[in-house]
């Protein structure tokens, strides 16, 4: 156990010396594209859940898919920044189909380091638009990610990105229909600052 707490706690110590003068002030902004891979991770439905990529007995029966959104942040403390992100993501099911989300999210950004390297922690919260075969609906979508972000130059950066998306499905008329769906998106990004 020792030999994981002591380097864990050297760590958050090293991170919070990094983050210790604010960069941002209140009015800062930030404009990010992203890109990258989405994985299925769980589909939850009639009570039955399925795990991970893959077409077999107890998989999600999608495939690893593409995802990319574009945000805009500003900056209401020097730590904390609001705004909004649209973004686009696809993967196939196992019939061939062509499953699509469109999110536009509202985001709320913690960035506990900040300067030359960034760690922001998002949430997001908004409305997604579900397309599968003929079938589509807007529904409602929750977002986290972290990520990590080197500046090259006072304005521009590029970065790592994880987190977890989760699309529900909810029918008000036929609960038996109701579904959720997670992924794990793993996006590489390029971020303008001022």
């Amino acid at each position: 156990m020792k030999r994981i707490l002591i380097p864990l706690m050297l760590f958050l110590a090293a991170l919070s010396g990094l983050g210790a003068a604010s960069y941002y002030d209140t009015g800062s902004q930030i404009f990010t594209i992203t890109a990258g891979v989405s994985t299925p991770m769980s589909y939850t439905s009639h009570g039955e859940s399925m795990f991970w990529p893959g077409s077999g007995e107890g998989q999600t029966h999608h495939t690893v898919g593409g995802i990319g959104a574009l945000s805009y942040q500003i900056f209401v403390t020097p730590y904390l920044a609001i705004g909004g992100e649209l973004g686009y993501q696809f993967d196939f099911s196992r019939s061939g189909d062509v499953s699509t989300n469109v999110p536009i999210t509202a985001k709320l950004t913690y960035v506990p380091v900040q300067g030359d390297f960034d760690i922001p922690i998002s949430l997001g919260l908004g409305m997604d638009y579900i397309s599968y075969d003929s079938y589509s609906k807007i529904s409602f979508g929750l977002t986290f990610e972290v990520g990590f972000r080197y500046y090259f130059t006072e304005s521009w950066g590029v970065g790592i990105n994880t987190g977890l998306l989760v699309v529900p499905e909810v029918y008000f008329d036929r609960a038996e229909k109701n579904s959720v769906m997670t992924y794990i998106p793993a996006t590489i990004s390029v971020t303008y600052r001022h």
